[in-house]
């Protein structure tokens, strides 16, 4: 009973055995990945069918329990593994002290294979086989993807930043050399026309490969011939310049059309790739050797090409707009140079001749050799008007060449802005009276001294006010200003140029304004031309050769500013002078008054003297502007000029909300042009803001009872013209102590 009790359950054991095995066997045949297990004696002890199938080895050989490095001589013999590959992975277990072990195999065909290898408990190992063929080749391909987008950034970036050419090619040239596996390429531009073009490389690249098989000198020999250039009508790369399309030659040593030079053994397949800019025309051409022509005409490839081809002929086509406005520079200097030399020689050749008729007429006028008749004395006096008047159409027109010609030189020092401008309106006076034009001038107490060009800024000055009288008829006003003012007031104006106004950039801006003839607006565009006047008949009335504006211009942009005009016809016009005081941004401390319609901008009060007071002048007389100025500036005290009464309005609104602004004491004319000195007076007494402010009447008016209007209108005091210096200086004090 017993022992048929033990056999019952041996056959038991036995079925429940085989019944593991088979349920073991089924998992192991359910597993992607081939499974062997070895022993401690390195024997075969358990493996799949994945295991005989991934290299085709007979399941019944692999049940016989071979040792693991008979296994793996299977796999080198079968011709999956390398004997290097397989001495590499012998060499990595017997080093290994860890557990696992990771290793990687490309086989000969072509399955990307991870191996793993765990050492078990018993003292075994067991290799897991895992096919990574999939994730390594989209790996390798998204690999390839970031080098070609790199590749494709770094070719626009050069384009954008490199002005070589050569460093551009070279650089898509070794990307494109080892990308196709290609054993040389170069990039050739077309030069020339017609029949006598030529393609010479720019760059080329040669592989270490190619130089290792063939040598340096036949390397050398192909860039000689690349450098001296390919003749039109030699060698295929002509028909792609026709045609416009890409080539490929499987065999270029045998076709017939190939370059007798290029006919080597190390040279087989090609592409030849057209290089176009942006209108259509072929510039360039694009040459890749190839181990597969094939490769070059994938969608991929010829993607990167293209792109390629884009960027170097942008970069040919920007090289070659540059080499051409090199030349055109170099001729444009070239005539400067010429226009200079014949400038200098006709000044040098007009001079001389001027010269002697300044000289004689003079010494004619001098009468030192003898009396000359009072029709005789007019005729020398003709002559040397002539001649000075010639002399300074010489001079302008050197000056305006000399500026366009860039070699003219500021001389920038502190200019005392108050005699610059009386010496200006002195210079003109005697032309203002001929013509009994009322000149008048005003300006800002802001202002003291300015960086400038003195003898320039004068030539600007009597340039504008020149032209004022010129076209302003008998009787007529004209008026300078200067004051402080932003760049936010230059609109509404007219420019002739359209330079960049920053808003916020203080300015001395010289204002000429007149009330002539006024200019057609249809002729604005002509005013600020070398050589052209508004009235350019035969007929004209005005004489000139049409620099003094040009002149202008030019010497307003020398140093850093802009002109500005308006103009309406018989109403007169206004052209201002905007010229930065970059360099007062840190005296501008003091925030002032926002901008307001007045034309007072928000501005900061330049600093006086600790103590300095500040006076508002109220004079439309040039000459006693220069003198009530002159004495009061020498007593300390700072001057503020204003010529007329619509003027002191305007500076009676900037005050009224800016308080700062407010000055210590008013001088009042009452002869004005516009509203009378008795009305200001009464209208500063008026306003809340203003009346603290103590006003003298100073005055030509000298009747009994005059002095009783002014103290009735709103005076403090009275001074009457023509003043007495000592009196005038002590009433001031007397106010100011």
């Amino acid at each position: 009973m017993t022992t048929k009790l033990r056999a019952t359950n041996t056959e038991k054991m036995e079925r429940d055995l085989q019944q593991l095995r088979a349920d073991q066997e089924l998992i192991l045949n359910q597993v992607d990945n081939a499974i062997a297990l070895f022993d401690s004696s390195d024997s075969l002890v358990l493996f799949n069918q994945k295991l005989a199938g991934t290299w085709g080895i007979a399941p019944e050989w692999l049940a016989t329990k071979p040792k693991s490095y008979l296994l793996f001589a299977e796999i080198v013999d079968r011709g999956y593994w390398s004997l290097q590959q397989w001495e590499q992975f012998q060499q990595a277990l017997e080093k290994t002290v860890d557990e696992n072990l990771s290793f990687y195999f490309q086989q000969s065909n072509g399955v990307c294979l991870e191996v793993c290898a765990t050492i078990t408990h018993s003292g075994g190992r067991l290799f897991t086989f895992r096919d990574v063929t999939i994730y390594h080749n989209s790996q390798a391909s998204l690999n390839a993807e970031v080098r070609r987008l790199t590749f494709l950034l770094g070719l626009t970036e050069r384009l954008q930043n490199s002005k070589s050419l050569q460093e551009i090619g070279r650089f898509a040239l070794n990307y494109l050399v080892e990308a196709m596996n290609a054993a040389f390429g170069d990039v050739k531009v077309i030069s020339g026309k017609g029949n006598e073009r030529q393609a010479a490389a720019i760059s080329n690249q040669v592989s270490t490969q190619f130089l290792a098989s063939y040598g340096e000198p036949v390397a050398a020999g192909m860039q000689e011939l690349l450098d001296k250039g390919i003749p039109y009508g030699t060698g295929l790369l002509w028909e792609v310049v026709a045609t416009g399309k890409p080539l490929f030659v499987e065999d270029y040593a045998k076709h017939p059309n190939a370059v007798p030079q290029f006919r080597h053994p190390g040279i087989g397949q090609l592409g030849i790739f057209p290089i176009a800019a942006t209108d259509g025309t072929i510039i360039g051409v694009l040459t890749l050797e190839s181990r597969n022509v094939k490769k070059l005409q994938t969608a991929l490839h010829q993607d990167v090409l293209e792109a390629a081809c884009r960027t170097l002929g942008a970069a040919i086509e920007r090289a070659q707009a540059q080499e051409d406005l090199r030349q055109v520079n170099q001729q444009l200097e070239y005539s400067s140079q010429l226009k200079s030399e014949f400038l200098a020689s006709m000044s040098h050749e007009l001079r001389t001749p001027l010269n002697s008729i300044l000289g004689f007429s003079d010494l004619l006028l001098r009468q030192t050799a003898g009396q000359l008749s009072n029709r005789q004395v007019q005729y020398v006096e003709l002559i040397e008007k002539s001649g000075q008047h010639l002399l300074q159409l010489i001079n302008d027109i050197l000056d305006l060449s000399k500026i366009e010609a860039g070699k003219t030189e500021l001389n920038l020092q502190p200019v005392r802005v108050h005699e610059l401008a009386t010496d200006c309106l002195k210079m003109i006076q005697p032309r203002a009276d001929k013509k009994r034009i009322a000149l008048s001038l005003e300006l800002d107490y802001r202002i003291t001294k300015v960086l400038l060009d003195e003898r320039r800024v004068r030539q600007i000055v009597i340039n504008l006010l020149s032209n004022a009288i010129k076209f302003t008829p008998e009787q007529g006003k004209v008026k300078l200003s200067g004051r402080l003012a932003y760049g936010n007031e230059i609109n509404g104006d007219y420019r002739p140029d359209c330079s960049p106004v920053n808003a916020s950039t203080p300015y001395f801006c010289l204002e000429v304004k007149d009330s002539g003839i006024g200019i057609p607006e249809d002729r604005w565009h002509l005013l600020f031309r070398p050589f052209q006047q508004v009235d350019s008949s035969l007929t004209k009335r005005h004489e000139g050769t049409g620099l003094g504006l040009a002149l202008t211009k030019r010497l307003a942009e020398l140093h850093g500013g802009t002109v500005s005009f308006q103009s309406s016809c018989d109403r007169g016009s206004r052209f201002r002078v905007w010229l930065p005081l970059t360099e007062m941004r840190q005296e501008l401390a003091i925030s002032v008054a926002s901008s307001l319609d007045s034309g007072f901008s928000s501005a900061s009060a330049m600093p006086l003297p600790i103590g300095s007071k500040r006076i508002l002048v109220v004079e439309d007389q040039p000459l006693n502007q220069m003198l009530i100025s002159e004495v009061l500036e020498l007593e300390g005290y700072g001057v503020e000029m204003i010529a007329d009464g619509s003027g002191m309005l305007d500076r009676m609104a900037v005050a009224i909300n800016a308080p700062e602004l407010l000055p210590d004491l008013i001088l009042m004319d009452i002869q004005l042009p516009g509203v009378d000195g008795f009305e200001l007076m009464r209208r500063v007494k008026a306003d809340p803001v203003w009346k603290s402010v103590p006003m003298i009447a100073v005055t030509a008016m000298a009747m009994p009872g005059d002095r009783d209007r002014c103290l009735e209108a709103g005076a403090c005091d009275y001074l009457s013209k023509p003043l007495d210096l000592n009196l005038a200086i002590a009433t001031v004090r007397s106010f100011l102590s």
